[in-house]
C-alpha cells in the first residue's frame, strides 16, 4: 500500500500570517494644523491735511493766531488809504509812509508791519513796502477776523528782509491788507496782536470813525512834509463827520 503525506495545514496558516502585514493599532491624536493668521486690514482713509498744498518749511501760525480771536493790542490806530478797517500798531513801533502804504518797524528792526488798502492782489506790494522780497506763501485760509468778525483770508509765509530769511504772515479783509514779518527766534506776539486788533472803520457808535480820525492824524506825523497838510485837513473833515448826527446815522 502506498501512503501519501499531507502537509500540516497549521504550517500553511503560519506562512500566510507571516506574509500579511500586521495592522498597527494606534491611539495617537490626529496632527493639528496651525491657524492661518487673519489678513491685516489695509488703511484706506486718507490722512487729513489742514491746508492741502502747504509748504512744510513754512510754520503754520495764522489760523491758530487769528481765527475767532479778538485779543488784540491797544496801540496807535492805523488806517491805510482806501481801507475799510483799522488796526492798532504797537506804540513803540514808529510809523512811516511808503507811497500809499503804512509801515511800522520794531525798535530793533527785527519785526515789521506793513499795511495798505486792497485785497489779495495787493499782498506783494504791501510786503515790498515793508522791505520784504522773494515771499513764498502757503495757500490762503478763511478766517473770522477781529472783534467785528470780518470775513478774511490769511496765509503763512517766508520772505527775505535785509538779505536774511524771515517768517511772515498776511491777512486781508474789508479792503485792508496787513503783512507782518519777524526774524526767526524773535517774538511774533506784537505782529499777531496788532493783526487781532482789526475792526471795521465805520460804525453807528462813531467809535470806528474816531479811530479813522486818529489814524489820519498819526499819518500826518509820519508823512512827508508836502503831504502833512492834506492829512490834517482830512482829519478835520473826519472830526466834523464824526460829530454830525446825520453822518453817524448814515454809517450805522
Amino acid at each position: 500500500m502506498m501512503l501519501s503525506l499531507v502537509a500540516c495545514p497549521k504550517d500553511k496558516d503560519t506562512e500566510d500570517e507571516e506574509d500579511t502585514p500586521k495592522k498597527k493599532a494606534t491611539n495617537e491624536p490626529a496632527p493639528t494644523t496651525a491657524p492661518t493668521p487673519a489678513p491685516t486690514a489695509t488703511q484706506t482713509s486718507a490722512v487729513k491735511i489742514d491746508n492741502p498744498g502747504a509748504n512744510p518749511a513754512i510754520e503754520a501760525k495764522v489760523k491758530a493766531e487769528l481765527d475767532n480771536n479778538a485779543n488784540g493790542i491797544t496801540g496807535t490806530a492805523v488806517v491805510p488809504t482806501g481801507a475799510k478797517a483799522t488796526f492798532q500798531a504797537p506804540k513803540d513801533w514808529p510809523g512811516t509812509k511808503s507811497g500809499d502804504f503804512n509801515v511800522n518797524n520794531s525798535a530793533d528792526k527785527k519785526a515789521v508791519l506793513s499795511a495798505g488798502g486792497g485785497g489779495t492782489e495787493k499782498v506783494e506790494a504791501v510786503a515790498a513796502a515793508g522791505g520784504l522780497t522773494a515771499c513764498k506763501w502757503n495757500p490762503n485760509e478763511s478766517i473770522t477776523w477781529g472783534k467785528d468778525k470780518i470775513a478774511a483770508q490769511g496765509a503763512d509765509g517766508l520772505c527775505t528782509k535785509d538779505g536774511a530769511e524771515v517768517k511772515a504772515a498776511m491777512v486781508t479783509g474789508e479792503n485792508l491788507v496787513i503783512v507782518g514779518a519777524w526774524a526767526p527766534g524773535t517774538d511774533s506776539a506784537n505782529v499777531f496782536g496788532a493783526m487781532r486788533s482789526a475792526a471795521k472803520a465805520a460804525g453807528g457808535s462813531g467809535g470806528g470813525i474816531a479811530a479813522c480820525c486818529q489814524a489820519l492824524r498819526q499819518n500826518a506825523k509820519s508823512a512827508p512834509p508836502q503831504q502833512q497838510g492834506a492829512y490834517l485837513l482830512a482829519a478835520g473833515a473826519c472830526d466834523a463827520a464824526r460829530n454830525n448826527p446825520n453822518t453817524a446815522q448814515a454809517l450805522a
